[in-house]
């Protein structure tokens, strides 16, 4: 008689509950997959990747120069929300920042879930309570702030609908914090601040006016925080220029310059020195005296206004221009597709070269009208008819660069003298420098101007980084098909196979 082995069921209990029980944890990990990304979809949430051939952000040479130029430890403090659209993109750059330099240290301060902390931050860093999000960059003592305004370019398109009334959503084109970081590092390395000299007795705007369009307390701001210059008011009657001046501001003067003022200014630019000139709208038929200077210098400001198309035309007399020159300052807003907002142009040209003798200052005009441009001369009512004279259909000039080298007395180290004249002064007036819809414009050519005139071209080699969006866009039949196959297909294709193994199993 042979003993037989008992026969053992195919299918134990043990191993019949743990299937059923990977079975109800893998529909229920499906339905929460499938809930998150429905509600997602429903919510209408959108993805912004920062994205290049190689899945990474690339420093540019000047960037990697400096960070690796660092000696002591640089300490970067990100007050900002992480629910902000631009946080991941901030937080990959400054990733980079701190690969290519062990001496760059970086901490963050979520300002919406940790306020009292990021408060506590701002008072320190002596920024105020009331402060948007911001980075402040610390080294040596010294800081520069920049703030979450100063990141982003728009898409001009969307400010154009928003700014004609439609409800639209103002996406961002491009994220230019590289330029950004890197010159506010760039300033802390260069030590000791510089000087400028604001120009006043004349009539010229505030320099710590707060009011909207006469103003100038954020240019006097950006001066001092982004670009590392002291700011000193000057009266040129009483005052000469300070020995460690490198940069003369002259904002929206109305009254006359004596003409030991303006030997003074000239004997500034002489010596190397460096002028932003920005003539006052309201004052184009009083002469100051600048004009018949500027002349010696090819700059041509006659009592004229500017005009342009309907298309570029944004109030009676302001006008906005994505009309730039070829001069290298422009480049950023070039690449940015920038706008200029000019709330009261006047025409500021070039001296045809011919009536210039040989050595003659270069004059480049760096802003101007679209080619349906025209020149508005009634300075008495300040009307949009054209008077004698008047031009139409040509690009007018609304912003030139003057350099000229090797002037005799100049020493190599300081170079030629440089200046620029803007026929607008209230273009960086508070309103129209930090308005929203210019902050791809105002703020950036201020800061541009500031650059090429302190001979500090290296920063405007860093051009802003696009952002690049993908947007599913379906029909309603499409949704609703889309809806069946997610919450119908495809639990019910795992449920059915799931059955289907569990009875196979059981037979």
């Amino acid at each position: 008689m042979s003993l037989m082995p008992p026969v053992r069921p195919s299918f134990e209990p043990g191993r019949r509950y743990r299937y059923a029980a990977q079975l109800v944890m893998s529909v229920a990990a499906l339905a929460v997959i499938l809930v998150v990304c429905n509600y997602l979809a429903a919510t209408r949430q959108v993805w912004r990747y920062d994205l290049n051939s190689a899945n990474r952000v690339s420093l540019s040479r000047l960037t990697r120069q400096t960070l690796r130029s660092l000696t002591n430890d640089l300490t970067v403090t990100v007050l900002f929300k992480e629910t902000s659209g631009l946080f991941p993109h901030i937080v990959t750059l400054l990733r980079e920042y701190e690969v290519e330099s062990p001496r760059v240290k970086v901490r963050y301060i979520d300002s919406e879930r940790d306020p009292e902390r990021a408060g506590v931050m701002k008072i320190q860093y002596q920024l105020g309570t009331r402060v948007g999000d911001v980075i402040v960059f610390e080294l040596g003592g010294q800081r520069r702030v920049v703030a979450e305004s100063e990141l982003s370019i728009f898409n001009q398109e969307d400010l154009r609908a928003l700014m004609s009334g439609h409800s639209v959503e103002v996406r961002r084109s491009a994220f230019q914090g590289e330029w950004r970081f890197t010159a506010a590092i760039l300033a802390l390395l260069d030590g000791a601040q510089g000087r400028a000299a604001l120009i006043v007795g004349h009539g010229e705007h505030a320099w710590d006016g707060e009011d909207n369009d006469e103003g100038y307390a954020k240019f006097a701001r950006l001066l001092d925080r982004e670009k590392n210059l002291a700011i000193s008011p000057i009266n040129l009657t009483t005052n000469d220029f300070p020995s460690d001046c490198q940069l003369a501001v002259i904002a929206g003067p109305t009254g006359l310059f004596l003409r030991s003022e303006i030997a003074r200014l000239e004997s500034f630019l002489q010596r190397g020195g460096r002028i932003l000139l920005l003539l006052n709208p309201y004052a184009p038929s009083n002469q100051t005296g600048l004009e018949r200077w500027l002349t010696h210098w090819g700059v041509d400001a006659p009592p004229q206004f500017a005009g342009d198309a309907p298309d570029f035309t944004v109030a009676p007399l302001g006008l906005s221009t994505k009309f730039f020159g070829t001069h290298p300052l422009m480049t950023p807003l070039r690449r940015a597709e920038g706008v200029l907002y000019f709330p009261f142009p006047r025409v500021v040209r070039p001296i045809p070269a011919r009536q210039m003798p040989a050595d003659a200052p270069k004059v480049d005009v760096i802003a101007m009208t679209s080619p349906a441009g025209f020149t508005k001369s009634d300075l008495v009512n300040f009307a949009t008819d054209l008077a004698k004279g008047d031009v139409r259909q040509v690009e007018v000039p609304l912003a030139v660069a003057v350099e000229k080298g090797g002037v005799a007395g100049v020493a190599a180290a300081r170079g030629g003298a440089r200046m620029i004249v803007i026929g607008d002064s209230h273009m960086f007036a508070n309103n129209a420098l930090e308005q929203p819809e210019n902050t791809a414009g105002n703020h950036d050519f201020a800061a541009l101007c500031i650059s090429w005139l302190l001979d500090r071209p290296q920063a405007l080699a860093i051009g802003p980084r696009p952002i690049r969006e993908w947007r599913l866009k379906l029909t309603d039949p499409q949704e609703l098909t889309l809806t069946w196959v997610l919450l119908g297909a495809l639990p019910g294709a795992v449920l059915l196979a799931g059955l289907l193994m569990w009875f196979r199993r059981r037979a």
